[in-house]
C-alpha cells in the first residue's frame, strides 16, 4: 500500500513562527536570550593603532565585503555606487543577465564614471571628466579624440576599468576589494547565513536613501550599537522605545549573528492560534554580517549599516541603505524611516562619540553583561580573527 505523502512544509514560514514562538515566551517572562555570564574587555583594542592597522588589512581589505542589496542590480543596465575602505566600486548588470563589480575610476585619469544608483539608459558608463565610456562589463568602449593615444592592441586592458569579484547569490552584493580575491571566497562569504536570508525577499528590494557618516568613534563601537537592545529604555525612551519591545532573541551563525526584538502589542500573539500568526516576524530582525555590516529588516523596510575603520582608530565610516519593497507603499514608509535615522543621526552615533571619549579618558575595560551576548559574540570574534 502507498505510503500518504505529507505536504510540502514552507521553511520560511518555519523559521517565522519558530522566532515568534520564542521572542513571545520572552515577552511573557520579562527576559532575553542571555550568555552564561558577563564579559571584561580590554579597551586597549579601541585605541591601539598597531591593532587599527591590522584590523584595516584583515578584516576589510582582506575580507569580502557587503555593499548593497541585489534587487537594485536585478536588470540588465542597472547599477548601484559604493564606497568600501575609501575604494569607489560600480556594481553593474550587464546586458547578458551578468553582475559586475568595478573600481569606480575612469582608466584614464581615475574619475568617476557613474553617481549615485539607477538604470543606464544608454547601457553605458561614462567619465564626466573627459567623456571616456566603458561598457558595463568594464571593457573601454570609447575614448574622444582616440587618435590622440596610444593604440590599443588586442589583449590589452590597461585602459579597461578595474575588475573585482563579486556576488549576489545570497539577496545581497558582495564585492572583494582586491582584484586577486578569489571568486569563491566571495560567493561564501555568506554561506552559513544564506538559509536565515533566504524568504527576506533582498533581491526585490529597491533605493529608497543612502548616506554616508566620519564618526569620531571606533568602528567597533558604533557596529556594537546594533548588537543590543538594553539601551532603548533609556538611549531610545521617545524614538525606538515607543515601538518595540527590548526583550530579544539571538543565535549565532559560524562568522555570523542574528537578534530580533518585537514590536509593542506582540505579546498578544500568545492566546491567538498559532494558524493565526503573520506571515512576517512582528518586529525587527537585525543580521550582523562579518566583519561589520549590520542588516536590519522588517516586513516593509531593510537597512544596511556599513560600519568600517577611518584613518585612526578613534574615526570611522559608516555607510546607511535604506530599501523598501511595494513600490505602493514608498511615500507611506519615508515617515518610519524617518525615525529610524533621526534616532541614529541624534541618539546613537553621539553615544559612539561619546564612548569613544569615554575611552581615551583612561579607562582600563569596558563590560558586556550576560544580557548582550551578541555584544559578546562580536568582541571574540573580532579578537580571534585579528590574533588568530
Amino acid at each position: 500500500m502507498a505510503q500518504p505523502v505529507s505536504p510540502p512544509t514552507d521553511p520560511t514560514r518555519e523559521r517565522t513562527d519558530a522566532l515568534i514562538r520564542r521572542i513571545v515566551d520572552r515577552i511573557a517572562s520579562g527576559t532575553t536570550d542571555e550568555s552564561l555570564g558577563p564579559m571584561v574587555e580590554s579597551v586597549a583594542d579601541f585605541l591601539s593603532v598597531e591593532r587599527h592597522a591590522k584590523e584595516r588589512e584583515r578584516l576589510f581589505l582582506d575580507m569580502p565585503q557587503v555593499v548593497g542589496f541585489a534587487g537594485e542590480v536585478a536588470r540588465p543596465g542597472q547599477f548601484i555606487t559604493a564606497e568600501a575602505m575609501g575604494i569607489p566600486i560600480v556594481v553593474t548588470r550587464a546586458p547578458d543577465g551578468r553582475l559586475h563589480a568595478l573600481v569606480n575610476a575612469c582608466a584614464h585619469r581615475g574619475a568617476r564614471v557613474a553617481q549615485g544608483h539607477g538604470t543606464l539608459a544608454g547601457r553605458r558608463l561614462r567619465c564626466g571628466f573627459h567623456g571616456w565610456t566603458f561598457e558595463l562589463d568594464g571593457r573601454l568602449a570609447s575614448r574622444p579624440s582616440d587618435r590622440c593615444f596610444e593604440p590599443i592592441a588586442a589583449g590589452d586592458t590597461r585602459c579597461d576599468l578595474t575588475r573585482l569579484p563579486v556576488s549576489d547569490r545570497s539577496g545581497l552584493v558582495v564585492v572583494g576589494l582586491r582584484p586577486e580575491m578569489p571568486q569563491a571566497r566571495v560567493d561564501g562569504h555568506l554561506a552559513e547565513l544564506e538559509p536565515e536570508l533566504t524568504g527576506l525577499g533582498l533581491e526585490q528590494a529597491k533605493t529608497l536613501d543612502v548616506q554616508r557618516y566620519e564618526v569620531a568613534a571606533n568602528w567597533k563601537l558604533v557596529s556594537m550599537l546594533s548588537y543590543e537592545s538594553y539601551h532603548f529604555a533609556a538611549l531610545h525612551r521617545e524614538t525606538v522605545a515607543t515601538m518595540f519591545e527590548s526583550h530579544a532573541i539571538a543565535d549565532a551563525f559560524g562568522r555570523h549573528s542574528r537578534w530580533a526584538f518585537a514590536l509593542k502589542g506582540t505579546d498578544a500573539l500568545a492566546k491567538a492560534d498559532p494558524a493565526s500568526w503573520p506571515a512576517s516576524f512582528p518586529g525587527a530582525i537585525s543580521h550582523q554580517l562579518f566583519p561589520g555590516t549590520v542588516l536590519i529588516t522588517t516586513w516593509e523596510v531593510a537597512q544596511l549599516i556599513r560600519s568600517e575603520p577611518g584613518p585612526t582608530p578613534g574615526t570611522s565610516v559608516v555607510h546607511t541603505a535604506n530599501v523598501y519593497f511595494d513600490e505602493a507603499k514608498r511615500e507611506a514608509l519615508i515617515p518610519n524611516v524617518a525615525l529610524g535615522t533621526r534616532a541614529f543621526e541624534e541618539e546613537d552615533l553621539p553615544a559612539a562619540i561619546q564612548t569613544q571619549q569615554g575611552l581615551a579618558a583612561g579607562r582600563k575595560q569596558l563590560f558586556a553583561g550576560a544580557n548582550e551576548p551578541i555584544v559578546q559574540f562580536w568582541l571574540r570574534q573580532w579578537r580571534e580573527a585579528v590574533d588568530g
